[in-house]
């Protein structure tokens, strides 16, 4: 398993300092995984990532504790992109989209 992470303040999503996205390769299932570090606005929402394959389908993951597996789907081109979205009673909140590119 590879954990790619991501740090979410507010309406932004970015890579994790430190974090190493280089080598990934289209096509793996089951590999790679995303985490996801918020902060206080996002607290007691219900929280689910899209994973958006290069042409614009998207692909969604529950966040549990979080992480989520990145599905498969999302995986098959070169580049995919990545949001977050998060509700919790009279309160939604989603981040700009960000893309992860892929080798191979």
């Amino acid at each position: 398993m590879r954990l790619l992470r991501f740090i979410v303040h507010g309406q932004q999503i970015k890579p994790a300092p430190g974090c190493d996205f280089t080598g990934l390769v289209p096509g793996t299932v089951g590999y790679l995984h995303a985490q996801f570090e918020f902060d206080s606005e996002w607290n007691g929402c219900a929280k689910a990532a899209s994973f958006f394959r290069f042409g614009g389908k998207e692909f969604a993951a529950p966040i549990v504790n979080g992480r989520c597996e990145i599905p498969a789907e999302a995986l098959d081109k070169k580049i995919f992109s990545v949001s977050v979205t998060g509700a919790r009673q009279g309160f939604k909140i989603t981040t700009n989209k960000i893309d992860v590119h892929q080798e191979g």
